[in-house]
């Protein structure tokens, strides 16, 4: 009978190990923060925001995830109808499928961001722009500020194929190419690389973050699941979610506090262990802060 029972007992255990390790360890979320566009902000605000009022989004962010980094996720490069990347600073030369402004628009905006101790990571929409090319000119520009943190490409608008929204899937190669430039500005940089979709991403590789910017969700659970997979597929290396959109207010508007709570239930999802960040989308942020 004791024999019995110690199996019983053993075999329990195993069981309760099993599971333990199949749930696996709680992501902690150490980057909050918005994504920051001069269009996603004229459309919630109307205009671009004052320097003083845009460096207190990540503020409050911040105050709704103790204990993590105010983030920003600057689009410094727009793609236009033309398949060009526009960049908001002058350039010298001339390239091909690449344009620059008369004047800087971002530099003020960091200036503050190096003072508040934020984090920024530098994203352009490529077009069929030379990713090396574009991140050698956004980091000549900016990389003197240590708010910088990296660079960033959203591979929706890398090469875009007629007929499709969802650009061309960035290589491992290329990717690499990418990673190396930027290190050897700073080599703590990291890249980060988005889409809704993993098969369009590199990888799994030391070096970058993955960034999902899924939305159009059918339910919460669906939220919760297609995230919490997302973690789980690019563990150990570390994943931002973008959240917020338009398509998604009739879930996220019932939160008392949207900003908060919608991304806190994102976050308690996810038990890959790896590190998160949670990034409002610039289109809706004056509904939420």
């Amino acid at each position: 009978m004791k024999k019995r029972v110690l199996v019983l007992f053993l075999l329990l255990a195993v069981v309760l190990l099993f599971s333990c390790n199949q749930e696996g360890e709680p992501c902690k979320v150490i980057w909050s923060g918005v994504r920051f566009s001069s269009y996603g902000m004229r459309r919630s605000y109307g205009e671009m925001p004052s320097v003083e009022k845009a460096a207190g989004f990540a503020s409050k962010m911040q105050s709704y995830y103790e204990g993590t980094a105010g983030t920003y996720l600057l689009i410094v490069g727009t793609m236009s109808g033309d398949d060009t990347c526009h960049l908001d600073f002058p350039v010298s030369k001339d390239y091909k499928y690449i344009e620059g402004s008369k004047s800087d628009r971002y530099e003020e905006y960091l200036d503050k961001f190096d003072q508040l101790g934020y984090s920024v990571w530098l994203q352009v929409e490529p077009g069929y722009a030379d990713l090396v090319t574009l991140a050698k000119l956004v980091l000549d520009r900016y990389g003197h500020h240590p708010c910088v943190k990296g660079f960033g490409i959203d591979v929706e608008w890398h090469r875009p194929i007629e007929g499709s929204d969802a650009g061309t899937r960035l290589s491992d190669a290329d990717a690499r190419k990418v990673l190396s430039t930027i290190r050897e500005y700073n080599k703590s940089y990291t890249l980060f690389v988005k889409h809704w979709m993993s098969s369009y991403l590199p990888s799994k590789m030391e070096g970058l973050i993955y960034v999902n910017d899924s939305q159009q969700f059918g339910s919460l659970d669906e939220v919760r699941a297609d995230f919490s997979t997302w973690a789980a597929k690019y563990a150990p290396q570390p994943v931002m979610f973008q959240i917020g959109y338009n398509a998604d207010k009739w879930l996220w508007s019932e939160y008392e506090n949207p900003a908060r709570d919608f991304g806190t239930f994102i976050a308690e999802g996810c038990k890959s262990g790896n590190d998160i960040g949670i990034i409002w989308v610039d289109f809706t942020l004056k509904d939420v802060l």
